[in-house]
């Protein structure tokens, strides 16, 4: 399967354990475990692979793998149905809460018209099942220009602009939409 990362399409490298025996696979592989798995053999599999993944189901809480998070390469987050966007606070707290620096994958049932916000949550990868969806999914980034949470990069900004030497110069507002985004929000 294709993931999309970074504007590019790469090929999958990551292989599920899948209860294979550690022994039977190739210490160059990149491996990922289930949190359950993990809780068996994580320690061994960090120990003999170079790189090792945690796929983290709907259900698990990522703070379950916050001392783990170390040791791991990829966390792969689940959406199992569009409704259920769970996947999305996991990203965004081992982003912003445990500052997990590895790659979040998307998996599962995922829409390219949210590739966006998945990116503001902190995923940088998703698993394409289509491929001939790729194109599509590689536009989707540069679809909208304009979020409906403003306030999170406000802060970045004020943040950036409390850092800067020139503090005393008049504040600025930056408006991050154009003007076609404005008119779709004043419904």
């Amino acid at each position: 399967m294709p993931i999309v990362k970074h504007d590019c399409v790469i090929e999958d490298v990551w292989r599920p354990l899948n209860g294979r025996d550690l022994t039977e696979i190739c210490s160059s592989e990149s491996v990922l475990l289930s949190l359950e798995e993990w809780h068996t053999i994580g320690r061994a599999a960090a120990a003999r692979f170079e790189r090792v993944g945690i796929a983290l189901a709907p259900n698990e809480a990522a703070e379950s793998i916050v001392e783990f998070l170390p040791d791991l390469d990829l966390v792969a987050l689940s959406f199992p149905k569009f409704n259920d966007g769970r996947a999305f606070s996991q990203a965004r707290l081992l982003r912003e809460r445990y500052g997990f620096i590895g790659e979040i994958r998307a998996t599962g049932h995922i829409v390219r018209d949210l590739f966006l916000f998945m990116q503001r949550s902190g995923f940088d990868a998703v698993a394409v099942e289509d491929t001939r969806a790729l194109t599509p999914w590689l536009a989707a980034r540069q679809r909208f220009s304009g979020y409906y949470q403003p306030a999170l990069d406000e802060e970045e900004e004020d943040a950036a602009e409390i850092a800067s030497p020139a503090r005393n110069e008049p504040v600025v507002q930056v408006a991050r939409t154009d003007d076609s985004v404005a008119a779709l929000w004043a419904y």
